[in-house]
């Protein structure tokens, strides 16, 4: 058990007893020498491990033996509170420049926040902050971090640890594990802040959309729409928004999805969300191909080339869904194929590495393109749950076999069109 100080004054609590170690540890004092004309060893020790609640005036003792007062520490934990819980609901309404900042005062202070009752909820969100910075060097560390800690975690924390997972593997491109995830914590929900459900609603929803489970999906961005309306989350909004939207394109719903995109692009414009209104035109895209509006894509996708930032993921999706483009209006180019290889060589970046190959092969001999698709691109497809992806390959295959009348192939990849996509499980 963790026993807090409390300042009825203040209406503040921390951990006192780290608190006294992490000081005696600055000074270099061992426990003898600060407990020296006030408590035992013994005692000390009980308090420095948090197993004992001692009396206000031997707390103020042994801080003052220190050089430290505790009205001064009383206002410190609340300072680093208000700032952690700035933290989180920056992470909440999607505001990175103040997190970043926020994140570079509270390093400033780890080893002290360390000490204190804050550690949990700083180390999460930290976690949180390098998935929506795309840093997944600092993630993995995170997550391993985390993993080491969780058997001091509450309920809550638990639960947004696990969400913060899904989170994670869907940064590393395992959308199978990030939904297993989401469905694991259905049940949970109901014990965390409703400030919190239009995140877990949004991310179902995005899941299911990669999965290609548009009503369901449908139903949970329409949740998400409603959880960041009544909490006044407006950028948040317009992401359950544009996911609605791509739920409206792959349901050839496309009057309401042009609808929809017309207000995302004008408002991600008026309150300046740049990356965001990029995103919204990346996704504009796939409706305007679906209309064989095909030239109009291209347009986009080319000047989004020129203003995205380069060697980031946004870019190399931009640069992949270009080169679909150039094909479908009958244009090719190698310099473009050279780039995306050039810039996807990492792990983590194979499903790019895969699509410039295909691209490439796409200049050579049919059946070598073939064999590529069934060798390497459907597996890898079907393996880490990129199912739209995943049924454009089977229907290029379907087509392929059905031509050379290898039947058998041609039934099975036919198949998988038909059954292994929408609300299927």
């Amino acid at each position: 058990m963790v026993y807090f100080i409390y300042s009825v004054k203040k209406g503040e609590i921390m951990n006192v007893g780290s608190i006294i170690k992490y000081y005696r540890t600055k000074n270099r004092l061992t426990q003898s020498q600060l407990a020296e004309g006030i408590c035992s060893i013994s005692h000390l020790s009980k308090i420095e491990s948090n197993a004992y609640s001692p009396h206000e005036s031997t707390i103020k003792a042994l801080l003052l033996k220190m050089g430290v007062q505790l009205t001064s520490e009383v206002e410190k934990h609340r300072r680093l509170e208000r700032m952690i819980e700035k933290f989180i609901d920056c992470s909440l309404h999607y505001d990175l420049n103040t997190m970043r900042e926020i994140y570079k005062q509270l390093e400033r202070e780890n080893e002290y926040i360390q000490s204190t009752d804050l550690v949990n909820q700083y180390e999460l969100y930290k976690f949180r902050f390098y998935i929506y910075d795309n840093n997944p060097a600092k993630a993995e560390q995170q997550k391993k971090l985390l993993e080491r800690m969780k058997a001091s975690f509450l309920a809550p924390e638990h639960w947004v640890h696990q969400f913060f997972q899904s989170l994670y593997c869907s940064m590393m491109g395992d959308n199978i594990k990030s939904l297993e995830f989401l469905n694991s914590l259905d049940l949970g929900i109901q014990s965390i802040p409703q400030k919190f459900e239009g995140e877990f609603y949004y991310q179902k929803a995005r899941m299911l959309v990669l999965a290609d489970r548009y009503e369901l999906s449908a139903h949970f961005a329409e949740l998400a729409v409603r959880s960041f309306q009544l909490h006044h989350n407006y950028i948040r909004l317009l992401h359950a928004q544009m996911l609605l939207a791509i739920n409206y394109t792959r349901r050839n719903l496309l009057v309401q999805a042009e609808s929809l995109y017309e207000v995302l692009i004008r408002n991600t414009h008026l309150t300046k969300q740049s990356a965001l209104h990029n995103q919204t035109l990346y996704n504009y895209t796939e409706l305007l191909r679906m209309k064989n509006a095909h030239g109009e894509a291209l347009e986009i996708l080319q000047a989004l080339k020129e203003k995205v930032e380069h060697n980031t993921y946004f870019y190399k999706a931009v640069l992949t869904s270009l080169l679909e483009s150039m094909v479908e209006t009958g244009q090719h180019s190698s310099v473009l194929i050279e780039e995306l290889k050039s810039i996807s060589g990492a792990l983590e970046d194979k499903y790019f590495h895969i699509y410039a190959n295909y691209f490439e092969k796409r200049n050579f001999s049919q059946p070598d393109l073939m064999a590529y698709c069934e060798e390497k691109m459907f597996p890898f497809f079907r393996k880490y749950g990129y199912i739209k992806e995943t049924k454009n390959i089977a229907a290029e295959l379907a087509i392929h076999y059905s031509s050379q009348q290898q039947w058998e192939k041609a039934y099975y990849y036919q198949s998988f069109w038909d059954e292994n996509g929408g609300e299927f499980e």
